[in-house]
Order: structure tokens, then sequence, then C-alpha cells
């Protein structure tokens, strides 16, 4: 019995200390307020979101309860630049796709945050942002189609990263 009691207490224990980490964290992060109903790990694999829609799959860093909506949260490490990038711009797009398609709400907007700086960017989740998506999207598998890669720069680093690298014959290095 006391050797129950002991774990049950250990147990508890641990769970107030990954709750005041994960707390410590979003503070440490400039996350903004609202209650976290997910957050992205690697324990929570089976919790994809998926678009049918779309055909799209995604799990966002974080989802926040804004009142009546929830609001996807994409952390982002490295340098913060003047604004994001347009693939980053539409990665925050399509959490908010998933977001609607899964749980039924539309959310007005998504958030970038940038750990580095703590500085964070509204994105507006607009019919307009929704069809460029679609449309980028549409490219994209198109794309994925094409029998060959054409090399669009110069950079050794970006050829380096680059996910068509195994096909591509005009490859840097």
């Amino acid at each position: 019995m006391e050797v129950a009691l002991l774990l049950v207490l250990l147990a508890l224990l641990g769970g107030i200390a990954l709750r005041r980490r994960a707390s410590q964290r979003r503070t440490a992060l400039g996350i903004p307020a609202g209650e976290v109903v997910y957050q992205d790990t690697l324990a929570r694999a089976d919790e994809t979101l998926f678009s049918r829609r779309y055909r799209l799959a995604g799990r966002p860093d974080y989802l926040l309860q804004d009142g009546e909506w929830i609001i996807p949260v994409e952390v982002k490490t490295g340098r913060t630049p003047n604004y994001p990038y347009p693939g980053q711009v539409m990665q925050c797009i399509a959490y908010c796709v998933l977001v609607e398609e899964h749980y039924g709400v539309r959310p007005p907007y998504g958030i970038i945050l940038f750990e580095q700086s703590g500085k964070q960017f509204t994105i507006d989740f607009t019919p307009e942002a929704e069809q460029t998506l679609a449309n980028t999207l549409r490219t994209m598998r198109q794309r994925l189609r094409q029998p060959e890669v054409h090399r669009s720069h110069n950079n050794p680093m970006i050829c380096a990263a680059c996910g068509f690298r195994d096909r591509c014959a005009e490859r840097i290095g």
C-alpha cells in the first residue's frame, strides 16, 4: 500500500513539474493568452490534423482557445525576418485550414512566433489567403509531377536542403 501511495505521489509531482516547465516555456516564447488546447510533441503523433478538401496534413506547434476560436501558433527558430517569408505565411494559412476542418470553426487568424526575438506576426485567414493556399498547393502538386527539376539559384546551402536534390541533375556540389 505504501509503495502504491509513493508511486501516485511521484506521478503527481512529475505532472506538476511538467506543467510548470510548459508554463515557463510558454512565457519565455511569448505565446499569447488563451488556453493551450494542443501542443505538438512526439508523443502526440496520432493527433495530426488532416484536410480532405486540400489533401493536406500537419501539426501546428500550438493551438490556443481564444473565446470561440481555436488559433494555430507556429514557433520559428533562427533569425527573425522583418516579415515572415511567403512559405511561412502559407504554412500558417494551411494550419488555419486544418483547424477549420478538424474543429468545425474557422479561425480568423493564425500566429507566427519567432522564438529568438519573441516577435510575433498575426496572419489573417481570409478567403483570399485561402485561395492563395489552394493555388500554391495546385502549383506544388503540378511541379511534383514534372519529370525534371531545374535549379533556380546558385546557393549550395539551398541545394543541400532541397527536397529534390536526389533527382536534380543541376544540383550544386
